[in-house]
């Protein structure tokens, strides 16, 4: 049986380039004839950025979301305010406001890198990983050609990456699973690549969609499109946005003859793509649609 889809390869992109440490610089020392300076307070918004910051250390969500409002309502131009909070609004399954997040910081400045990480992250949420190593790269460019950058940026950047690898084996040794089994699928060796994706399965923590996804590929090359539609429920059932688990679900209710659940994950995944993803996924999908109805 022919695969629609193309290799589900993992791509290995960095999860943020969000922000520098948290340095404040001592006040220069001035002539004995004069009093010493005093130091300057830190400004009302980022007090409330650094108090978003902790939030999200707790991983207290909606309380650092609150502050990294009251940080904007300051600061309308506060970038890595949007930033934090569009992470936060991410993380707390609110993917339309983590959009619109990231879009004001691209408003307030065209050529931001950390929008473009934070975008990366929103197309990875969708499983949209082509665009979502566009932008990765695109914020990586940006960020090397920048001469200096906020004082928050490392803060937030470390933030990130500890709460994305939270609790889970090395990354190497999960994406190596996940990428040997990817080359047995496209290598049409589906048993092989089904026992080499249980074991990422084993090793990643409940709550990962990722390899219940590629499983669910496995699955569906061995024409077990009951035990693929399991996995790719799984997958949703960890990330509602999952575009493509809603696509692969639907090609795989196809051929079990299930034509109404079919419709209806392949018009969820487009009005998914439409509200959050890129106009080439959009497009995609709905030519695929139109081909499924041929």
């Amino acid at each position: 049986m022919k695969l629609f889809w193309r290799s589900l390869l993992a791509p290995h992109f960095a999860f943020a380039v969000f922000l520098t440490p948290l340095l404040i610089a001592p006040a220069e020392s001035l002539a004995q004839v004069t009093p010493p300076a005093l130091a300057e307070e830190t400004p009302p918004s980022h007090r409330a950025f650094e108090q978003g910051l902790r939030h999200l250390k707790n991983r207290s969500y909606l309380a650092a979301i609150a502050e990294f409002n009251r940080a904007i309502q300051l600061d309308p131009n506060f970038k890595e305010a949007y930033s934090g909070r569009g992470f936060a609004q991410l993380q707390s399954g609110e993917l339309s406001q983590a959009l619109e997040s990231y879009r004001r910081i691209l408003q307030i400045e065209p050529k931001s890198a950390i929008a473009y990480s934070g975008l990366a992250l929103v197309r990875a949420r969708l499983g949209d990983d082509r665009q979502a190593k566009v932008d990765t790269e695109k914020s990586a460019a940006l960020l090397a050609h920048q001469t200096a950058r906020h004082l928050y940026h490392s803060e937030l950047s470390i933030l990130e990456l500890s709460v994305a690898t939270a609790g889970r084996p090395s990354k190497a040794q999960v994406w190596a699973l996940i990428e040997q089994g990817n080359r047995q699928i496209n290598d049409r060796n589906f048993r092989a690549a089904l026992t080499t994706l249980n074991q990422a399965v084993e090793l990643m923590p409940s709550g990962s969609e990722r390899p219940y996804i590629d499983r669910g590929v496995a699955y569906f090359g061995m024409q077990d499109y009951r035990s693929a539609i399991a996995d790719f429920s799984t997958a949703l059932r960890f990330n509602p946005f999952y575009v493509k688990a809603y696509e692969y679900r639907a090609r795989a209710y196809e051929q079990a003859g299930q034509a109404q659940a079919a419709r209806a994950d392949m018009q969820r995944a487009i009005e998914l793509a439409r509200q959050f993803g890129t106009q080439a996924m959009y497009e995609e999908l709905i030519a695929r649609q139109r081909q499924a109805r041929q």
